[in-house]
């Protein structure tokens, strides 16, 4: 219903958009509708990959018909001419619009919006006929080109930015001559060198404003989340989630290390902690409690993590944090926003909003493998829910519960009862595998009795089981195992196939890691997933130990994108404000920095605008001349004929003003040997020299409409 009336309230503006009206300037020719096409085509192509596919052909279908209906009317001889009226212009609108409702299961969002523009967008082309219309296809075109960013800001989206940004300038500069003049698509390179010209020469105001103009701490506005899925750890833990995750090699975040990174061993970036478990299934508590950061001790770990967008709401930080995490690139004079994340008593930093675009932040970490699991009435009601197994246990794991049993009766201490679980699976024949086979009804009793076979929340889970069936509370942490550092960058890279599960075990008051992976498959946390799976797994690309020319381009292809998400996407408030203060700009007031900015630009425009009147005059000073000639008689009300010769445009401006007949003549015969007379030196002085002296004989173009 709420998205049935979205679509009814957009009807007077779709109405006022498509409906008949007096064109407004001049009609679009041939050339200029295809400038628009090339520029639509350069829109949309970008954002195919994020719009549904029924959706990307329409629209591109749209702007090509429109292009058939030009070539049938110039092949009939006519005048361009709309292809359908704008009331079933309209109603292609809506009915496109419902279809999009259907398929999203919503409309109030970034992607069914998006979709939207992108089909308007193609309709609105069939129906243009004016440069007005003209006009408004180029802003339309600059909305949807800025919503390509909603999806991606990394390098490869500003690639694919600057086609269309060329050709809006190109578009805008075609749009702005007589349809008569208008370039056809045989002289793209000059437009198109004429647009990159433009675009160069306000680069550096562009730069002036991305320096000087304030970047607000928060975004002024933002949009309404959008049900999409995200690569990324899951909010609940089965078997075979995890090692589906590990077949991806999409980046889950980049790490930045002050100084030397931590070892292989130390390296469990923490995520979702699960305590309930239902016999297959692991959850987090329902209401987590809110936690203290461990003592930072004599030797912390500082970094800035880079996190990718993944919908959820936690952040991952080495176990453990000292810390609440902070800006990235700190002030000096600012206090570290404690409100980025929480700590609960599990240590997860829980963010208060999901992370649905790239997000970075400074953390402090120290190297432990347990915490402290604190006092009071709540560590009764962890201890409890971390004991938890399902009524029916004894029934459904029955070989379980024996072997747990089995081995409390030969270890009572808590300690020693872990270890002899973990020797039980490094003695027995377990095999790590990204590909085990299927578990029945009862996860835990299959797999320590019949396969044998899985992947570490496998491991995790068993473990976590057994221990609790002994009577000692314990729980599944996870997040990811690992990182590579990119030689190119000086930064490590943690990809989904680092996902790693293990599990916690609450000793003597402390929470004390345990990984039952490495008891099966040490090398899975000294060399990763590359070093720990059996010949013959299906290892991700660039999880592999060796090196290919693949991963080397890979590599090198992250450094560039991760400096230009530090340095340019990541240029945020506390950014600014640092780099102000290197340039020792902080301590100035607002309106000191803001009389600096408008002088530079100032000063750039001024010297643009010099060298460009230099370089014409140094050119052609004859060329020069008759193009000030022409444009004072066009505002006197007599333009110039493009076909129009310079002897013919002086005698009609001659019977105009017939007291200047002579000045027109002298003009017109001192122009046209100038142009098209022999080369003599002398002669051509002369001439210059009449030329000259009769434009200033000439009034100034007031005075000449005036007589």
């Amino acid at each position: 219903m709420r998205s049935a009336k979205v679509l009814v309230r957009a009807l007077p503006l779709a109405r006022a958009l498509f409906a008949r009206r007096p064109a407004r300037g001049v009609a679009l020719s041939a050339h200029q509708t295809h400038w628009l096409a090339m520029l639509l085509f350069a829109v949309q192509f970008p954002l195919l990959p994020f719009v549904p596919l029924w959706i990307g052909l329409f629209g591109m279908l749209l702007v090509g018909l429109r292009l058939l209906f030009l070539r049938r009317d110039r092949a009939h001889g006519e005048g361009p001419s709309r292809p359908a009226s704008s009331w079933l212009l309209l109603v292609a609108a809506m009915v496109a619009g419902f279809a999009i409702r259907q398929d999203f299961g919503y409309f109030a969002g970034r992607d069914p919006c998006v979709a939207f523009l992108f089909i308007l967008l193609g309709i609105k082309f069939l129906e243009a006929r004016s440069s007005r219309d003209g006009a408004l296809l180029v802003c339309l075109s600059g909305f949807l080109l800025v919503a390509l960013f909603f999806y991606s800001q990394s390098l490869l989206a500003g690639f694919a930015a600057l086609p269309a940004l060329l050709l809006i300038a190109a578009t805008l500069q075609q749009l702005t001559v007589p349809a008569r003049r208008a370039a056809g698509l045989a002289a793209w390179r000059s437009v198109l060198g004429s647009a990159g010209r433009m675009l160069l020469q306000g680069l550096p105001l562009a730069l002036l404003l991305f320096v000087f103009f304030p970047r607000l701490s928060a975004p002024l506005w933002g949009l309404p989340t959008d049900r999409s899925a995200k690569t990324g750890l899951s909010d609940r833990m089965a078997p075979g989630l995890i090692s589906e995750l590990s077949l991806s090699d999409a980046v889950a975040f980049r790490v930045d290390f002050d100084g030397a990174p931590p070892p292989a061993r130390q390296r469990y970036w923490r995520g979702p902690v699960f305590s309930l478990y239902d016999g297959r299934e692991w959850s987090p508590l329902p209401k987590p409690q809110p936690g203290r950061f461990e003592p930072a001790g004599s030797a912390p770990i500082s970094y800035v993590v880079t996190l990718e967008p993944h919908d959820k709401p936690w952040l991952f930080a080495l176990d453990f944090a000292v810390a609440p995490p902070g800006p990235a690139a700190p002030t000096g004079d600012d206090a570290p926003d404690s409100t980025l994340a929480l700590l609960t008593r599990d240590q997860q930093l829980i963010a208060p909003t999901p992370v649905t675009q790239p997000l970075r932040y400074r953390q402090l970490s120290v190297p432990k493998a347990s915490f402290s699991a604190g006092d009071g009435r709540w560590r009764t009601e962890e201890i409890a829910a971390n004991l938890q197994l399902p009524r029916n246990f004894a029934r459904t794991h029955p070989r379980t519960l024996a072997l747990a049993n089995e081995l409390r009766g030969r270890h009572v201490g808590d300690a020693e009862f872990a270890g002899a679980v973990l020797s039980h699976f490094n003695e027995q024949p377990f095999v790590y595998t990204l590909s085990p086979p299927p578990l029945g009804a009862y996860p835990v009793d299959g797999f320590l009795f019949d396969t044998r076979r899985g992947f570490c929340e496998h491991y995790a889970s068993a473990f976590a089981v057994l221990l609790r069936a002994a009577g000692i509370p314990a729980r599944v942490v996870t997040g990811y195992q690992g990182g590579e550092m990119n030689p190119r960058g000086n930064y490590m890279i943690v990809r989904q196939s680092d996902a790693h599960a293990w599990t916690e075990v609450l000793l003597d008051g402390r929470w004390q890691r345990y990984d039952p992976t490495a008891a099966v498959s040490p090398s899975r946390i000294e060399m990763g997933l590359g070093g720990a799976l059996p010949l013959g797994e299906p290892v991700p690309l660039l999880a592999r130990l060796d090196s290919h020319w693949a991963k080397g381009l890979q590599l090198a292809w992250d450094a560039l994108n991760h400096d230009w998400r530090r340095l340019v996407v990541g240029f945020n408030h506390e950014r600014q404000r640092s780099l102000w203060q290197e340039l020792d700009l902080g301590r100035l007031p607002a309106w000191q920095m803001t009389t600096i900015a408008i002088l530079i630009g100032t000063a750039w425009l001024g010297l643009l605008l010099g060298w460009l009147a230099w370089r014409r005059r140094r050119r052609d000073p004859v060329h020069a001349m008759w193009q000030t000639l022409c444009r004072r008689l066009a505002r006197a009300g007599v333009a110039r004929e493009v076909h129009e010769g310079p002897l013919a445009y002086t005698a009609r401006a001659a019977r105009r003003w017939p007291e200047f007949a002579a000045v027109f003549d002298i003009v017109g015969e001192a122009y046209a040997q100038l142009r098209y007379g022999p080369d003599v030196r002398a002669e051509r002085r002369a001439a210059e020299r009449r030329l000259r002296r009769a434009l200033q004989v000439l009034p100034r173009a007031r005075q000449l409409a005036r007589s």
